[in-house]
């Protein structure tokens, strides 16, 4: 994400005579062997400590969202503790927020300027370009499929005005999650100035903002005592300095709840670690008594399931 950039995981641009991508292109280069087991003490190559990042054993996990990419798994006792929900990385899916709302009654502040009203009449105006430039050397193929993604870009709109409406507790901000408050970011700093009703561990978030949770999380730690949990995507680990300094400060005071190795990442060059985990954090008072940690198989059956549909799931061996 880039300043003044309508953006997620790629620019929103047109490309005249190109085919929109499907909806199961990855995000992210995947090796051919990408897929396997990785086990805690074993993995090869350089990297992060794979089991700094063991779960505690918790018997109420929950998924959140739909099966694939976009569903996350959290501790049930999170949903009974949390009364506001902050989503960073909307997109056009929002399961996961209202699955979390099905279960709890809260209040849901969504951010996410690449699907902005802006951003959208950008990439209309493109296709739109496309579409008359098509015309014109008379490709009636094309004329009619960038006719298509136009009206599938207001379709996206108004499903997205449709579902967060202020009247039942889901703001949409058509804002991206930085370090400072300048252009189309946001802090958390504003962000919790201006929350109302944040009283102790109320607060659940969820993060996937393609590589700016590094520039965002630091922020966050004044905050700690109002969140119960995150669930946070976090990438490019072929570079660990960053996620290892970010994921200290957040072990000081929360547990891994759970771990999933997105596998549309693949894996570090020579190591078979996985380039981008899905980890979710629970706070240390969540939980009294002796804590053990676990010695299971990620992912869990029946909780977790691939990122691409297509491709097997990358286990994580913490036995």
């Amino acid at each position: 994400m880039k300043n003044m950039e309508c953006k997620h995981d790629g620019s929103h641009r047109a490309e005249c005579g190109v085919t929109a991508s499907s909806d199961n292109d990855p995000k992210y280069s995947v090796p051919d062997d990408h897929t396997g087991t990785v086990n805690s003490r074993t993995w090869g190559g350089g990297g992060y400590n794979l089991d700094r990042y063991r779960p505690v054993e918790l018997h109420d996990l929950i998924r959140l969202g739909r099966d694939y990419d976009g569903g996350y798994v959290i501790s049930k006792s999170q949903i009974e503790k949390t009364d506001i929900l902050l989503s960073f990385g909307i997109s056009d899916d929002w399961s996961f927020e209202a699955d979390f709302e099905k279960r709890k009654r809260i209040k849901i502040y969504a951010y996410d300027y690449s699907v902005s009203k802006k951003c959208k009449k950008l990439e209309i105006r493109d296709n739109l370009g496309c579409m008359i430039g098509s015309f014109l050397v008379l490709r009636r193929s094309k004329v009619k499929e960038y006719w298509g993604k136009i009206s599938g870009i207001r379709q996206g709109l108004n499903r997205l005005y449709g579902y967060f409406q202020e009247k039942h507790g889901r703001h949409f901000i058509p804002k991206y999650l930085g370090d400072s408050d300048s252009g189309e970011y946001i802090s958390f700093d504003k962000i919790f100035r201006e929350l109302p009703g944040a009283g102790k561990l109320s607060v659940f978030i969820k993060m996937d903002i393609e590589g700016d949770e590094y520039k965002a999380l630091p922020h966050l730690t004044p905050y700690f005592d109002k969140i119960n949990g995150m669930v946070i995507e976090f990438h490019g680990l072929n570079f660990p300095g960053k996620f290892e300094e970010i994921t200290e400060l957040l072990l000081n005071n929360y547990y891994v709840a759970h771990i999933h190795a997105n596998n549309a990442g693949g894996h570090i060059i020579d190591s078979t670690l996985p380039m981008v985990l899905e980890i979710t954090f629970m706070h240390k008072n969540m939980l009294s008594g002796s804590v053990r940690p676990s010695t299971a198989k990620y992912p869990l059956e029946g909780l977790d399931f691939p990122n691409i549909k297509t491709l097997d799931d990358v286990v994580l061996d913490f036995s």
